[in-house]
């Protein structure tokens, strides 16, 4: 499972970008399955993951908001993604799975909350939401399991390394690796020599970002070539996502045609690249245009596995298992309803049409299958579809709990302004 950070969604060639080559995270969709509308269940960094790694959305434990340095009353004993959650490590771990994580992990710093004790053999990587490229700008620790090192190379370089040596030591048992980049996510830093191809863009924060997006495409490689040398390509389940939409005005990343943001609940805030690749399984090339989401990560991987999922209420899945509809067992949408929320901020998608509720203007209804950009208000043309949206969006509200922790008044105000900006909604030049 391979995670990118606030990456554009347009910044892939894949996507259509004329800027960014990314040969290798490309390969993965002609070698397997592309999915034009995957979603992820936050709009920003932690939620999105605790969502991703249990298959659940994250508002049914109070995992709803962002953590980090601007939360009130902050206190590191109480944010953190709860103990009675099972992971997808949990799950793998139990089926005769050796877990591994590395990277970033943004789910909480105290040592209880540790990957080690949410189902990780092993972990190599930061606890917290961003850290420096480059050692000696580094202010966040990074560890081996439990013990702080000082990690030398650039650090998408020492997470690809770390990653192809685990595949190394674990080609003879069944292994699960969550490799979560903070790639392409602020400080923007690049290696000179990964900069140097781009010399044609002007702005230097896209230059810079060109470089860090030619790291993350040349580890992804890395990866990829270790599963063929070590003869595990074609029996290894493969995804790759982004965590949430591009942060576009701190990375210098572009979402489009897709509008807005990292931070929004428009489609540049929470649709992300999607792919999937099971040689030995799945087809190639192969294009899904029906909704999915981060949550079918989970059910999909452990029914490739054979593992049981946890039973009892407070375990119930919001995910669904992918591969019958991509064998073609199952047709369809896998959803045919999805949710997000974040403080009064909410959106649904409801088939085609999706609402998106805010607490400082009446709501913005969109028809996703006319309108990809969102640039066509449809509430006073379809009052009661909206209505009826807000009701079921309300309905869903109350099968959650309360936030464990709120959002500070950093995250309120960079976030409702978000949707009174204007974003490129086509490709930036070569």
């Amino acid at each position: 499972l391979i995670l990118s950070d606030d990456a554009g969604y347009a910044d892939f060639s894949m996507n259509g970008s004329k800027q960014f080559p990314t040969p290798h995270i490309d390969s993965i969709a002609k070698k397997g399955v592309r999915f034009t509308q995957g979603y992820m269940t936050a709009s920003v960094c932690s939620p999105s993951r605790a969502g991703l790694l249990t298959g659940r959305y994250q508002q049914r434990f109070g995992h709803e908001m962002n953590i980090g340095s601007h939360q009130p009353s902050e206190n590191p004993e109480y944010i953190w993604l709860r103990p009675d959650q099972v992971t997808i490590a949990d799950i793998l771990k139990k089926a005769g799975y050796y877990t591994g994580a590395i990277g970033k992990w943004h789910l909480g710093e105290l040592p209880k909350y540790h990957p080690c004790n949410r189902g990780f053999d092993e972990f190599y990587g930061f606890l917290g939401g961003g850290s420096s490229y480059f050692l000696q700008r580094r202010r966040n620790a990074t560890y081996k399991n439990f013990k702080k090192v000082e990690i030398e190379p650039y650090l998408t370089d020492a997470f690809g390394d770390e990653a192809c040596a685990f595949i190394r030591r674990n080609k003879s048992r069944p292994f699960f690796l969550y490799l979560a980049f903070n790639a392409v996510h602020t400080p923007m830093m690049a290696k000179k020599e990964d900069m140097e191809p781009f010399s044609g863009i002007k702005k230097k924060k896209r230059r810079t970002l060109a470089g860090m997006t030619l790291a993350l495409d040349r580890q992804v490689g890395n990866v990829l070539k270790t599963l063929r040398e070590t003869g595990l390509e074609e029996n290894t389940l493969l995804f790759f996502l982004n965590d949430n939409g591009g942060a576009v005005f701190f990375n210098a990343s572009c979402n489009a045609p897709l509008n807005g943001k990292k931070g929004t609940f428009l489609e540049g805030g929470i649709r992300v690249p999607y792919l999937i690749q099971w040689p030995a399984v799945l087809p190639g090339g192969m294009t899904f245009e029906y909704p999915v989401s981060a949550l079918d990560v989970l059910p999909t991987a452990a029914a490739a596995a054979g593992a049981p999922l946890p039973k009892g209420k407070k375990h119930k899945l919001d995910g669904v298992n992918l591969l019958p509809y991509l064998l073609g067992k199952k047709s369809g949408r896998p959803h045919r309803t999805l949710y997000w929320r974040r403080g009064y901020q909410a959106a649904i998608r409801d088939g085609d049409m999706k609402l998106i509720r805010l607490p400082d203007r009446l709501p913005l209804l969109f028809d996703l299958s006319k309108d990809i950009s969102e640039q066509h208000d449809l509430l006073l043309e379809k009052p009661d579809l909206a209505r009826a949206l807000m009701k079921k969006l309300f309905a869903w509200e109350n099968t959650l709990t309360w936030p464990a922790w709120h959002t500070g008044y950093f995250w309120v105000k960079n976030n409702i302004h978000l949707y009174d900006k204007k974003y490129p909604l086509t490709q930036p030049g070569g």
